[in-house]
Protein backbone atom coordinates (compact mmCIF):
# COMPACT_ATOMS: atom_id res chain seq x y z
CA UNK A 1 0.00 0.00 0.00
CA UNK A 2 0.98 3.31 -1.19
CA UNK A 3 0.05 6.51 1.46
CA UNK A 4 0.18 10.07 0.01
CA UNK A 5 -1.03 12.86 1.88
CA UNK A 6 -1.34 16.66 0.72
CA UNK A 7 -1.09 18.95 3.45
CA UNK A 8 -1.48 22.75 3.16
CA UNK A 9 -3.67 25.52 4.44
CA UNK A 10 -7.72 26.41 3.24
CA UNK A 11 -7.78 26.97 -0.30
CA UNK A 12 -3.97 25.69 -1.50
CA UNK A 13 -5.69 23.72 -4.03
CA UNK A 14 -5.79 20.10 -1.89
CA UNK A 15 -8.98 18.82 -3.54
CA UNK A 16 -8.44 20.18 -7.10
CA UNK A 17 -5.28 18.21 -7.05
CA UNK A 18 -6.78 15.43 -5.76
CA UNK A 19 -9.81 15.43 -8.23
CA UNK A 20 -7.42 15.95 -11.07
CA UNK A 21 -5.33 13.02 -10.09
CA UNK A 22 -7.98 10.39 -9.76
CA UNK A 23 -8.99 11.37 -13.39
CA UNK A 24 -5.63 10.71 -14.80
CA UNK A 25 -5.45 7.51 -12.85
CA UNK A 26 -8.89 5.91 -12.91
CA UNK A 27 -7.67 2.46 -13.55
CA UNK A 28 -5.78 2.13 -10.28
CA UNK A 29 -7.56 1.50 -6.83
CA UNK A 30 -6.90 5.00 -5.11
CA UNK A 31 -9.02 5.27 -2.13
CA UNK A 32 -9.09 9.17 -0.88
CA UNK A 33 -9.39 10.16 2.44
CA UNK A 34 -10.21 13.92 3.88
CA UNK A 35 -9.62 14.75 7.15
CA UNK A 36 -12.11 17.58 6.71
CA UNK A 37 -15.32 16.12 7.46
CA UNK A 38 -13.42 14.85 10.55
CA UNK A 39 -13.02 18.61 12.22
CA UNK A 40 -17.13 19.23 11.64
CA UNK A 41 -17.75 15.98 13.54
CA UNK A 42 -15.07 16.66 16.22
CA UNK A 43 -16.81 17.09 20.04
CA UNK A 44 -14.18 19.91 21.08
CA UNK A 45 -13.55 23.10 19.97
CA UNK A 46 -11.19 23.17 16.60
CA UNK A 47 -9.91 25.80 13.86
CA UNK A 48 -9.81 29.21 15.42
CA UNK A 49 -10.49 28.12 18.64
CA UNK A 50 -8.68 24.60 18.62
CA UNK A 51 -8.33 22.63 22.07
CA UNK A 52 -5.39 20.07 22.63
CA UNK A 53 -8.78 17.96 22.92
CA UNK A 54 -9.70 18.74 19.41
CA UNK A 55 -6.35 17.60 18.28
CA UNK A 56 -6.13 14.31 20.55
CA UNK A 57 -9.82 12.98 18.69
CA UNK A 58 -8.40 14.24 15.71
CA UNK A 59 -5.40 11.67 16.15
CA UNK A 60 -7.78 9.38 17.44
CA UNK A 61 -9.45 9.46 14.54
CA UNK A 62 -6.68 9.13 12.22
CA UNK A 63 -5.77 6.12 13.69
CA UNK A 64 -9.07 4.34 13.30
CA UNK A 65 -8.89 5.63 9.58
CA UNK A 66 -5.08 4.24 9.36
CA UNK A 67 -5.78 0.45 11.00
CA UNK A 68 -9.32 0.15 8.58
CA UNK A 69 -8.22 1.31 5.20
CA UNK A 70 -7.48 -0.78 2.20
CA UNK A 71 -6.42 0.06 -1.79
CA UNK A 72 -3.50 -0.06 -3.38
CA UNK A 73 -3.07 4.43 -2.85
CA UNK A 74 -4.51 6.17 -0.33
CA UNK A 75 -4.77 9.43 -1.01
CA UNK A 76 -5.40 11.86 2.15
CA UNK A 77 -6.62 15.47 1.85
CA UNK A 78 -4.73 17.01 5.01
CA UNK A 79 -2.34 14.68 7.34
CA UNK A 80 -0.40 14.35 10.24
CA UNK A 81 1.68 18.21 9.59
CA UNK A 82 -2.01 20.05 9.28
CA UNK A 83 -2.88 18.06 13.10
CA UNK A 84 0.59 19.02 14.27
CA UNK A 85 0.33 22.73 12.91
CA UNK A 86 -3.38 22.72 14.81
CA UNK A 87 -1.75 21.81 18.04
CA UNK A 88 1.35 23.98 17.55
CA UNK A 89 -1.31 26.93 17.40
CA UNK A 90 -3.88 25.60 20.27
CA UNK A 91 -0.46 25.34 22.48
CA UNK A 92 0.17 29.03 22.03
CA UNK A 93 -3.36 30.25 22.16
CA UNK A 94 -3.61 28.49 25.39
CA UNK A 95 -0.74 28.07 27.06
CA UNK A 96 -0.74 24.89 27.78
CA UNK A 97 1.99 22.29 26.45
CA UNK A 98 1.10 18.25 25.40
CA UNK A 99 4.40 16.74 24.92
CA UNK A 100 2.18 13.06 24.32
CA UNK A 101 0.16 14.76 22.12
CA UNK A 102 3.03 16.10 19.94
CA UNK A 103 4.60 11.98 20.82
CA UNK A 104 0.58 10.28 19.42
CA UNK A 105 1.06 13.26 15.91
CA UNK A 106 4.70 12.48 15.50
CA UNK A 107 3.89 8.87 15.33
CA UNK A 108 0.97 8.99 13.05
CA UNK A 109 3.76 10.42 10.06
CA UNK A 110 5.58 6.48 9.92
CA UNK A 111 2.24 5.60 8.00
CA UNK A 112 2.82 7.68 4.83
CA UNK A 113 5.22 7.16 2.37
CA UNK A 114 5.33 10.55 1.35
CA UNK A 115 3.62 14.50 2.07
CA UNK A 116 3.47 17.19 0.27
CA UNK A 117 2.91 20.61 1.45
CA UNK A 118 1.01 23.09 -0.67
CA UNK A 119 2.00 26.34 0.55
CA UNK A 120 -0.30 29.84 0.03
CA UNK A 121 1.51 32.66 -1.63
CA UNK A 122 0.04 35.84 -2.91
CA UNK A 123 -1.60 33.99 -5.47
CA UNK A 124 -4.34 31.17 -4.45
CA UNK A 125 -4.63 28.97 -7.12
CA UNK A 126 -8.55 29.06 -6.84
CA UNK A 127 -10.33 31.99 -6.36
CA UNK A 128 -10.51 32.86 -2.87
CA UNK A 129 -14.09 34.99 -1.87
CA UNK A 130 -13.65 34.91 2.05
CA UNK A 131 -13.21 37.11 5.08
CA UNK A 132 -9.81 38.58 5.20
CA UNK A 133 -9.49 37.39 8.83
CA UNK A 134 -9.99 34.06 7.61
CA UNK A 135 -6.85 34.41 5.11
CA UNK A 136 -5.15 35.74 7.91
CA UNK A 137 -5.69 32.25 9.60
CA UNK A 138 -4.35 30.57 7.23
CA UNK A 139 -1.25 32.02 6.22
CA UNK A 140 -0.78 32.11 10.55
CA UNK A 141 -1.42 27.87 10.31
CA UNK A 142 1.10 27.53 7.28
CA UNK A 143 3.26 29.29 9.63
CA UNK A 144 2.92 26.63 12.16
CA UNK A 145 3.28 24.09 9.20
CA UNK A 146 6.55 25.55 8.63
CA UNK A 147 7.88 25.85 12.25
CA UNK A 148 6.80 22.27 12.74
CA UNK A 149 8.49 20.88 9.34
CA UNK A 150 11.76 22.84 10.95
CA UNK A 151 11.31 22.18 14.61
CA UNK A 152 10.69 18.36 14.48
CA UNK A 153 12.27 17.56 11.30
CA UNK A 154 9.74 16.22 9.03
CA UNK A 155 10.27 15.33 5.74
CA UNK A 156 7.86 16.93 2.86
CA UNK A 157 7.92 17.71 -0.32
CA UNK A 158 6.33 20.82 -1.78
CA UNK A 159 4.30 21.17 -4.68
CA UNK A 160 4.38 23.87 -7.36
CA UNK A 161 1.25 26.18 -7.51
CA UNK A 162 0.97 25.12 -10.80
CA UNK A 163 -1.79 22.65 -11.36
CA UNK A 164 -0.56 20.81 -13.67
CA UNK A 165 3.14 20.89 -12.88
CA UNK A 166 1.51 18.97 -9.84
CA UNK A 167 -0.36 16.54 -11.51
CA UNK A 168 3.09 14.88 -13.46
CA UNK A 169 4.49 15.70 -9.97
CA UNK A 170 2.48 13.24 -8.40
CA UNK A 171 2.11 11.13 -11.32
CA UNK A 172 6.04 10.59 -11.88
CA UNK A 173 6.23 9.62 -7.57
CA UNK A 174 3.63 7.00 -8.09
CA UNK A 175 5.26 5.68 -11.19
CA UNK A 176 8.39 5.23 -9.43
CA UNK A 177 6.67 3.89 -6.44
CA UNK A 178 7.90 0.09 -5.76
CA UNK A 179 4.28 -0.40 -4.30
CA UNK A 180 2.21 0.02 -7.28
Amino acid sequence: MLRIGLSGTNWTGKTETIRRFLKVHSKLNIETISLSPLVNQCPFSMRETQTLEGSQWMVEQVKIILDNSNGEVQLFDRTPLDILAFTLYAENRTNQKNSTLIDDILGLFKYFDIIFHLQPSDKWPVNVHTEQDEIRFALQIDDYMREAIDRFAIEVVSLPWELTERQQLLSEYLLRSPNI
